[in-house]
């Protein structure tokens, strides 16, 4: 038998979420404003709903796309890239695939 999880819920007064909007669509990384404001990542895209923004496509656009992909070309790791564009590193992997590149193959260590 397992327990159910008890999980808070984080309310933000109207100001609050004025600012967590702002911050939105002055285009903060969702996993940032998770942190900031200690809610949930699903719940943002339905508070900037409710607000009457509009929510942001997922993925990287075309320039960002070409961007990652020419850092890593560049030389740099997937996570090096994904550190400097403030992304993950599974959109870098992607921007890189979808580009045409190809992954090198990871280093190990002995």
């Amino acid at each position: 038998m397992t327990k159910n999880r008890v999980q808070s819920q984080t309310r933000l007064r109207s100001a609050r979420r004025a600012e967590l909007i702002a911050d939105y669509e002055a285009g903060m990384p969702v996993k940032a404003i998770s942190a900031k404001y200690g809610v949930h990542r699903s719940t943002i895209p339905a508070l900037v709903r409710r607000a009457g923004a509009e929510v942001r496509v997922a993925g990287l656009d075309a320039e960002e796309r070409a961007r990652a992909s020419a850092l890593y070309e560049s030389g740099m790791t997937l996570v090096e890239v994904a550190r400097r564009m403030g992304i993950g590193d599974d959109a870098v992997r992607q921007a890189v695939l979808d580009e045409g590149g190809q992954l090198r193959p990871r280093c190990t260590s002995p």
